[in-house]
């Protein structure tokens, strides 16, 4: 391992802030500053980040760039491109069980990413174009999918699908999420070894993802991914001096890592995040929760985003971000015991989970969060064996569409479900 990326994998990165880039990756306008939050059901926990390691990784990114000559391109630029897989709309009815709710939109992988055979890769992790911008009718998502070789030489990390649903079918590409790094034959990166990639967050042009088996938030700028050839079984330079990420076109670099600070309480392992931009909250959020089936409850913790920033909100002169709210949420129907949340939303003060039940059904349940933070999972309906993260994408200020995502690749395909208020 070289010296570059020992430090950076011990470390906390952080890099400048930067402006969205136009069109389509502009963050709303901050929020409305009369909105009332819940008490801390728990204490509260902070995310630090260390300024030198992200020069590092900063240093890497410059030298891919000028010293390599590495391009650039952003999300709205994939998008024009020829698209990599093709999918289906819909999918199977006996997919989904017979209960109360139904997605009112869904599709399916290209045949390669259903079939069983390519189960060495499996997604986790969604976000939407909403979330990043706050903007309604763009069907534009990312879905994260991590490797399951264990084996370190063979294991690649995680993948980021940048998924186009405007056509009459959806059209995706991938992204290798990638370390850059600094060697004595110059500058590289390699995959991020172990990435489990399970939930993302993307907001402006900044994309969190979460790494949980050490808690951690790992961001990558999804404005400043390298176009690579992709035509070689290998992640990084070769011989020749090309750059390849597994035979993917795209390579997204990690520019900034935050790390979760418990305060003396067991370290929240981050399992999946998403963006609350309710206009009703004094700031933007992330709102991050954890799969712990074997506790008698769930937790959930946001962290408010700071205005006119992709990042999230300090106090002048501290070293961390402390959340502005850690929620309890109670085992009760939407929570049975020995299941897990998988995937949370907040919109306008309710909680909404996916929760998982092993091989078979999971469930979507709801949260009434009361004064002190503290709610009881109430089951809504159920959802087919799987269920992985959730996005909000909020449509008119009453009603909006939460997707989630399924992995396993006998039942793997992404849902949109309407909700109302």
């Amino acid at each position: 391992m070289d010296t570059t990326r020992r430090t950076i994998l011990r470390g906390m990165a952080a890099a400048p802030v930067v402006a969205a880039t136009s069109g389509l990756l502009v963050p709303g306008e901050a929020a409305a500053s009369n909105g009332v939050t819940a008490a801390p059901a728990e204490q509260p926990m902070g995310l630090t980040y260390d300024a030198a390691h992200s020069a590092l990784l900063e240093e890497s990114i410059r030298g891919l760039r000028d010293k390599e000559k590495l391009g650039r391109i952003d999300v709205a630029g994939v998008l024009r491109k020829k698209p990599q897989y093709e999918g289906r709309n819909g999918f199977p009815g006996a997919w989904w069980p017979g209960s109360a709710g139904r997605p009112d939109k869904a599709f399916r992988w290209s045949g390669a990413d259903r079939l069983a055979g390519r189960d060495t890769w499996r997604p986790q992790g969604i976000s939407t174009v909403h979330d990043a911008t706050g903007q309604r009718g763009r069907n534009i998502l990312l879905v994260s999918w991590y490797h399951r070789e264990e084996d370190h030489s063979t294991n690649r990390g995680g993948r980021v699908a940048i998924i186009d649903l405007r056509g009459r079918t959806p059209k995706y590409w991938y992204a290798l999420l990638v370390l850059p790094t600094r060697k004595a034959g110059g500058h590289s990166f390699e995959p991020l070894y172990g990435l489990h990639a399970g939930g993302l967050a993307w907001y402006g042009n900044r994309l969190y993802v979460t790494e949980s088996r050490t808690g951690a938030l790992y961001v990558f700028n999804t404005d400043d991914m390298f176009p690579v050839k992709g035509r070689r079984d290998l992640c990084g330079k070769d011989s020749h001096g090309d750059f390849h990420a597994f035979r993917e076109p795209y390579a997204m670099p990690l520019s900034r890592v935050y790390r979760v600070d418990a305060q003396g309480q067991k370290r929240l392992k981050f399992s999946q995040v998403s963006v609350d931009r309710d206009p009703l909250r004094p700031y933007r959020s992330l709102v991050v929760n954890e799969w712990e089936p074997g506790k008698d409850h769930a937790i959930v913790a946001r962290w408010d985003i700071g205005h006119n920033s992709p990042y999230p909100r300090m106090a002048p002169g501290a070293a961390s971000a402390v959340s502005s709210a850690v929620y309890r949420v109670e085992r009760g129907s939407g929570l049975p015991e020995g299941r897990g949340v998988q995937g949370a939303v907040s919109i306008r003060g309710r909680l909404y989970l996916s929760v998982s039940r092993g091989s078979g059904n999971g469930y979507y349940s709801g949260v009434r969060l009361d004064s002190g933070g503290v709610g009881t999972a109430r089951k809504l309906w159920e959802l087919p064996k799987g269920p992985e993260d959730l996005s909000y994408q909020g449509i008119t200020p009453g009603t909006g569409r939460v997707w989630g995502l399924t992995e396993y690749a006998d039942r793997r395909f992404v849902f949109g479900m309407r909700v109302s208020r």
